[in-house]
This record gives C-alpha cells, structure tokens and sequence, in this order.
C-alpha cells in the first residue's frame, strides 16, 4: 500500500462506515458562498444537485464558471462514467465551518455509495484546496480524480506551464495554448502553473511534497484558461477504492510575473518537498561542479551494431573517421582549456536501443580510447538505459531475457499489456526494436541496473555514469498487482527509482558523478545532475534554476542533429545556458573544426569559469530586461532574442553579477533594466551599454559599491 494511502486509512475507513449506511437525497433550494479576501475573491453556487465555482477574481484575472471536481468511475463490467461536480449527485451539503468551506457530494444518480469530501481553508493571499474520495460501492472503482483548479479569463491572459526549465507564454488567451502534460517526467517538471495580466495574476499549484503522479491538460483559447489536473485513482480496479488527492491544491493571488509564482512553490519545495537534497550538494565531487562543458558523441558502429545509431547525435562520427570520437574531443579539450565532460555512446558491443539491458561486455575501442580521453584530462561518462528492456532479447540468445524475466516487471497498461515503445533501430530480424519501461517495483530490475554500473566501474576507469531515462519517463499508473505497490496511482515510480539510484550511488567508486536525462524535480536527491538537453524551447524562462540552483548541476542544451547548421540557434542556446547557470555544450565534438563557432564557444565558456562559484551556491535572480534596435530571429520553429540575459546573487548576498550576451553579428545599442531592490545591491535601475558582435559581459555590483 501507498504511504498516501496508508496515511489516510484509518480516516477513510471510518468515513465508509459512516456514509456508506446514508443514502438518503436532501434537496436544498441553490445558494451562494461568498469568499472575500482584499487580494481575492471566489463566489461557489450550490444547487440541489451539484456545486461549481461560479465567479470570483484573482489579481488580474477573473474566475468564471466551471466544476470544482470531476471522477471517472468504472463499472466492474468495464463501462466508464465521468462524473462533475456540477450536477447528479443525489445529496450535496455546503458549509461554513469556522475559517473553512466545506462541501460534500454524495450518492450520485445510479452510483449510490459514492462520495467526495473538498475543503478549502482560505487566508489572505488565497485558498488551499483538499479533496477526499470514499467509494463504498460495489459495482465500481473510482479511476481518477480532478484536483480543484478553476477555469478563467481575462482581457490580458498570460500563462506559466512548468515545461522544461519553464515557458511562459505571453497572451496565451489571444494566441491559444494547447498541452497535455504527464508528472513528473522529460517535460512537465515541477507542479505549478500561474496566469497574469498587466500587473498581477493567479497561481494555481499542487502542493505534494511526495510526487505523486498526475496529468495536466491545458487548454487557453479565445480570452479563457482551463486546466485539467488529475489524479489517477490508488488501487484502480478494486471494488471500494478510497483515497485522499495527494497534497493540496493552492490558488493565491501575486503581483508580477512568472518569476513572482515560482517563489511562491519555491517556498513550499523549500520547506516541504522530500525530493529535495542539501543545498551545494556536498555528496558531489568538486571537479564535476566545475564542468563548463559538455561533449556527447558516439564510437562509429562495429559490424555486429548494424546500423542502430543515437539517430539524435546523428551520424558525425562516421563522417571523420574511427578515430574522431577521441581526437577531435582531446583538441576540443586543448582549445576550451576549460573542464570537459563526455557522453559516450556506442561503448557496448550491443546495438543501440537493441538487446537492453545486456550493455556488457565493452567494446576493446572504447577501453583504448578511454585512456587517451582520460590523458587528455576529460572526463568520461558511458551512457546506459535505466528504465526499458528490450522486448525481444531472448531472439539473441539471453538466458536472461524479457520473454522469460522482463514481462513479470513490465508497467501495464490499463488492460494489462505491458506499456511498449516503438523505436527506429532495425534488429537483426527486420523488425523495430521494442522496448519496455520496468516499473521499479520489480526487485530484479533494480538489481540488474545495480550489476550494470558495478560491471562498468570494474571494467573501465570512467568517472560516472549517465542513467538514461529515470528522470524523463512518464511514470506509468501499473496495473500490476505483483510490484508490491498498488494499482493505478500513487509515487511508487518515483519513490522506487529514487530508492534504486540511492542504493547504487551508496557504493559508487570515490570520485563519481552520477546524472539522468531530462530534470524530473522528483528525482533531485537521487543524481549528482541532469541533462537538459531539450531546453531549446524559445519561450523558456529559468524558473526551474530559480528554485533549484546550487540542488545539483542542470547540464547542456542539444544543438546539433535537425538544428546543425543554425549558427543562431547554436550561439543563442549557449547565451541562455550561461545565464540560467547550466553547464554548456552537450554538442558533438567536431564544433572543434568550425573556427567562428569556437571563437564565440570560448568567450561563454570562459565566462562559465568565471561565475562558476555563482552558479553553484547562488541564487538565480529577477532576468534584466533588455531593449534594442536589433530585432528577434525566428528559425527552426523557435524566435530567439538577439540579447540574452541573466542576473545572480552570491551566497552570502554581498554581490551580484549580471551577464549580458549579444548574439547577433552586429553592433546593439542596449538599455538594461536592472532591479535593485531585488538585487540587494547598489546598481543602477537603468543601463546604456553599446554592445559589440557576439559581445559577452559580465557586470558585478556589490553591496556597498558600485561597479
């Protein structure tokens, strides 16, 4: 059973035996309940049948009529029913009850024994929302469940999604915005959405220090804002499933923008988030929080890999030889003469996302130029997949293989297949490989992943291990009553793979850096680092290092593959990495061979160096806002501003540090908006700067003197 689940059994069970005996309709004529608050006000209807928000305002932004809740039952013959708050309930009660608003739904039409508990304890900011389900019927089991998030508008309807690193979408109410959104996994990364207007605005947060799974389907068109967050039911398929909504749901008025909501759930990780490691990591070695750049490439394929490649890095290495994987790294290394880190991939003598997890034994030219890698003074990480087994192992002779071990650990699916997905490499047989995402119940596959990094770290002297994929996937609501979890919902997927890599990184060899894709928040006390290699989103804003600086290193943006030839793009990602306090690169080594892109790769590199000590124990501050002639560049489906900037302040306040780039090729006559009072620091509300070509500064202000 759940921890949630556990937590609130004794309550739930008290809850059944009280209700489950009332089944009686009390009709009520409608009412209102007022909420009223200086910043805030929320207006909830009641009628005979049901109860919705009916109106209220926040900030800048109006609440308009919608549900409070919805549940999606299941009928034991598989027929599933969708229920609102709104309507069809055959009791509902609506109270004031001291500072609080309680409201209860029960026995609704043809689904008697069903009941939702919601309470909202309200305060001068704003409103904090928890919702109980007690299913006493025997006929169903509750599916999901919606969180309390209301449906808005405004004639200025700005949006905050938590997608990557954060995006806010300026005028989604006029533009639209569409998105479904799995937590946590590769993009929906942290809980909390916010909308504003000219000055102030509404954020709408899930306050689950435990992760707990959830979905998050946004929809903003024509002047209106509707969030859908769900909760997929704990033990789904059982008759009389009850459970609490992990966490609480906040509503609270702000002032400002983005960066004004993200202190706001600042604040709750801060203080309750049970993903959260020690601030400067010292379990982390040194010299790997001293990486300013990132190399990711692979060894050209062996005969036995086919022609199963990383398709993403693209087929670079093939292009400069059998040896370019290592000499065009050493010469990259030579010239940043900066720390370096390396990605490799293709070390196995397995193919590329074929015949996972048998990732030993290692390729002999991947241990002959490990040693030249580590001459050179780079630091090298092999990549393995943490999550997925490859379905069709056992057609090369694994006694250990997916048919025979793997499916007793696969995810299933609601109708319990095994969650399977289909990737471009070509197996021996013809066919694409298929994989299969291990929920981490499975004891066997937390061993197998264990037997993978010790069988590397005994083989070859590398300096950690990327583990692909923990940190991105979606987590799957598994059906599977043999993983010792619960069916359907619940933080078991997040909770197991943390539990895994803590058991594994316990034994690691001194000296190594362990790091995951993507940067799932769930997983922060289980890496050294993430890759962040898909922040290349143009409407990205650093919410995500704001909370987070100085937790673990956020590592690289990808640049290469589709996106190869855009000079623009290239130096625009590196400008925004500097800025939000990412390690740079994670491009192919062969930018060695392009001199312009060196030139500008130095500069921000070396400027890396310099605030490297910011960027680790500091914090992210209020982004300068910059002003200039040059206008935005819009290629490869993003617009990309021609000056990037970024402002940090030093661990023990006393200093901040602004870092201006231009990306353009021309000369910009800019004027930067500065916020001192944010700052803590003696700087000027206001700059004129003329910036040269591909020009990087860095201005440091100090508490008592100015620059």
């Amino acid at each position: 059973m759940t921890k949630l689940a556990k937590s609130f059994v004794e309550t739930l069970a008290f809850l059944s035996i009280v209700l489950c005996g009332a089944a009686t309709c009390v009709e009520a004529a409608e009412e209102t309940c007022v909420l009223q608050q200086e910043r805030w006000s929320l207006t909830i209807q009641k009628t005979n049948d049901g109860a919705r928000f009916l109106k209220g305002r926040f900030g800048d932004i109006d609440v308009i009529e919608g549900d409070i809740f919805s549940l999606a039952l299941c009928r034991l013959s598989n027929k599933t029913v969708v229920l609102s708050s709104g309507s069809g309930w055959g009791e509902v009660e609506l109270e004031r009850d001291g500072d609080r608003v309680k409201m209860r739904f029960s026995n609704p039409l043809n689904y008697g024994g069903i009941f939702v508990e919601v309470e909202g304890v309200p305060d001068e900011t704003g409103i904090t929302w928890s919702v109980a389900v007690i299913n006493c019927n025997l006929d169903s089991s509750v599916v999901e469940a919606t969180y309390p998030f209301p449906a808005v508008a405004g004639s200025t309807l700005n949006l905050f999604v938590p997608d990557r690193s954060g995006r806010a979408i300026l005028d989604a109410g006029k533009n639209g915005y569409r998105a479904f959104y799995s937590y946590p996994d590769h993009v929906a990364s942290m809980q909390y959405f916010a909308y504003w207007g000219e000055k102030s605005g509404l954020y709408l947060g899930v306050h689950d220090p435990d992760a707990y799974m959830k979905t998050f389907d946004v929809a903003v068109e024509r002047g209106e804002g509707r969030i859908r967050a769900a909760f997929p039911a704990i033990d789904v398929g059982a008759r009389k499933n009850s459970f609490r909504l992990a966490g609480e749901t906040r509503w609270q008025a702000f002032d400002g923008d983005w960066y004004d909501a993200t202190a706001i759930y600042k604040e709750f990780v801060l203080n309750r988030a049970k993903w959260l490691p020690v601030k400067g990591r010292p379990d982390t070695p040194a010299q790997f929080k001293e990486i300013a750049f990132w190399i990711c490439d692979y060894i050209p394929n062996s005969e036995k890999q086919l022609d199963a490649r990383p398709m993403t890095l693209a087929t670079v290495s093939e292009k400069f030889g059998k040896d370019y994987w290592v000499d065009a790294a050493v010469e990259l290394k030579k010239r940043l003469d900066a720390p370096v880190g390396y990605q490799v991939y293709n070390w196995h003598e397995i193919p590329f996302n074929i015949n996972y997890p048998h990732f030993l034994p290692a390729r002999q030219e991947f241990l002959d130029g490990l040693s030249k890698l580590k001459d050179a003074g780079i630091y090298v990480f092999p990549y393995i997949n943490a999550v997925s087994w490859e379905m069709d192992d056992a057609d090369e002779g694994y006694a250990e293989n997916f048919a025979d071990v793997g499916i007793h650990g696969a995810a299933l699916n609601a109708d319990g297949e095994p969650r399977c997905y289909v990737y471009p490499q070509i197996k021996a047989s013809g066919e694409k490989t298929r994989l299969a995402p291990i929920c981490p119940g499975f004891t066997r596959w937390r061993e197998i992943v264990e037997e993978v990094a010790r069988g590397i770290e005994k083989v070859a002297p590398v300096d950690g291990i990327y583990f692909d994929q923990i940190s991105a996937v979606a987590p799957v609501p598994c059906r599977s009553r043999e993983h010792g979890h619960l069916p359907g919902g619940g933080s078991y997927w997040s909770d197991g793979y943390r539990q895994m890599m803590k058991k594994i990184t316990a034994d690691r060899p001194e000296n190594s850096f362990y790091y995951s894709e993507s940067n799932a928040e769930a997983y922060a006390d289980a890496f050294d680092g993430f890759l962040t290699w898909i922040w290349t989103k143009g409407d990205l804003v650093p919410a995500f290092p704001a909370i987070y600086s100085g937790y673990f290193q956020t590592l690289g943006r990808y640049t290469d593959g589709a996106t190869r030839d855009n000079d623009v793009y290239f130096r625009y990602h590196l400008a925004e990495a500097l800025t939000y306090g990412q390690q740079l690169g994670w491009i192919n080594a062969c930018v060695v061979y392009n001199d312009a892109r060196m030139t500008f790769l130095k500069k921000v590199v070396d400027a890396r160096r310099e605030l490297t000590n910011f960027f680790n124990e500091g914090t992210l501050l209020r982004p300068p806002v910059v002003e200039s002639e040059l206008e935005p560049t819009t290629s490869s489906g993003i617009t990309m501003r021609p000056i990037v900037s970024g402002a940090w302040k030093s661990a023990d306040g006393s200093e901040t540090v602004v870092i201006v780039v231009n990306i353009s090729e021309k000369e910009a006559d800019a004027t930067i908006r500065l916020f001192p009072e944010e700052y803590g620091v003696e700087c000027p509300a206001s700059l004129e700067r003329r910036l040269a070509p591909l020009e990087v500064i860095v201005l440091k202000y100090h508490s008592h003197l100015s620059e």
